[in-house]
């Protein structure tokens, strides 16, 4: 396995995880800003971007961990986007004692199901146009296509290799006593939308956001939504 990862920045540090519609450059423009005051990490989950790995039964959750292990982290703030939302949830729960905070963007949650339209037109056999008519609304330009082009779905795995089967966060989400932020895409598919509510209204004392984006919000609000995150994280930090 190798995974690629980069550090920018000073202070306690941060965790960014990215969804299934691109690689780390996803959280780049916002890490960025967050930079100016923590210690931010962000990396290629397996088979994104740059990261590899062999052809083998693996867990996300543990991939992360073995993050901040290589980085010598024994407690970041997990910021997740979308399925990497889901993820920060994984690792809160079964690594409560590696966790000072959560931020849960546009995110997933294991047990937690929606549904998606079939949009009018497109292919449901064409993934990048089923995603891009689904989770990006507001257009596509070539960074959004290149990131996608950098994902497992139109790489492919190595023959064998397949996630380990996730247990339900859903139940356990009043588990989690870390400051918690959960930001909403406004354009998301109301159903996935309501993912990110539920977890707000069952994580203890969580606050919720709503970005005025699609499920891009990263890359198209990065200002809008690095301030957010900096002030969550500041004030998470010295509570």
């Amino acid at each position: 396995m190798a995974l690629r990862a980069e550090e920018i920045g000073t202070g306690p540090a941060v965790l960014f995880i990215h969804g299934s519609l691109g690689d780390a450059r996803l959280w780049a423009p916002v890490a960025g800003i967050v930079a100016n005051r923590f210690r931010c990490i962000n990396y290629d989950q397996r088979f994104f971007g740059g990261s590899t790995g062999p052809a083998e039964e693996w867990s996300a959750a543990d991939d992360a961990i073995a993050i901040l292990d290589r980085f010598g982290v024994e407690r970041a703030a997990l910021v997740g986007l979308s399925g990497g939302g889901g993820i920060a949830i994984d690792v809160a729960l079964a690594h409560p004692d590696r966790v000072w905070a959560l931020a849960h963007v546009a995110g997933a949650v294991a047990g937690i199901g929606f549904d998606l339209p079939t949009p009018d037109g497109v292919d449901e056999n064409d993934a990048m146009a089923f995603d891009f008519a689904v989770w990006a609304p507001l257009g596509v330009d070539d960074l959004i296509r290149d990131m996608w082009l950098a994902t497992p779905k139109a790489r492919g795995v190595p023959d064998g290799a397949q996630p380990r089967k996730r247990p339900s966060a859903a139940e356990r989400l009043g588990e989690i006593s870390v400051p918690t932020l959960v930001i909403s895409a406004k354009l998301d598919p109301a159903s996935f939308s309501q993912v990110g509510r539920t977890a707000a209204s069952r994580i203890p004392r969580a606050r919720l956001v709503e970005i005025d984006s699609d499920h891009y919000l990263t890359v198209r609000r990065p200002d809008e939504v690095g301030e957010v995150l900096l002030d969550f994280l500041t004030e998470a930090a010295h509570g």
